[in-house]
């Protein structure tokens, strides 16, 4: 299955750490995650943020951008973040054996 990563980024003033109406807002969306991956096919493969940046990285298996990007709209990402999908990464490991040989 492909492999996605998210790159996700907010303002200060939109950061449910600090504004309560996002902040309310990503409660009631965030926790049916589990469920819409799972309807979606979507694996969790690490997720980060540093906090303060205002950032969030995913990377996710998936079986299509599609599936990525209505994952990010139902569990409420994409309401209070800019989203970037870089499409079908993959390890760096792969890249330099087919470089190596």
């Amino acid at each position: 299955m492909p492999i996605f990563a998210v790159n996700m980024k907010h303002t200060p003033e939109s950061c449910p750490m600090f504004n309560n109406d996002v902040k309310m807002k990503f409660k009631e969306l965030v926790g049916n995650r589990e469920e819409v991956k799972k309807k979606l096919g979507i694996k969790v493969i690490s997720a980060y943020t540093p906090t303060l940046s205002h950032l969030i990285f995913i990377v996710v298996e998936a079986p299509s951008q599609q599936a990525v990007e209505a994952f990010l709209i139902e569990s409420g990402f994409a309401f209070w973040n800019n989203v970037e999908i870089l499409t079908q990464v993959q390890p760096v490991e792969d890249v330099i054996r087919k470089v190596v040989g």
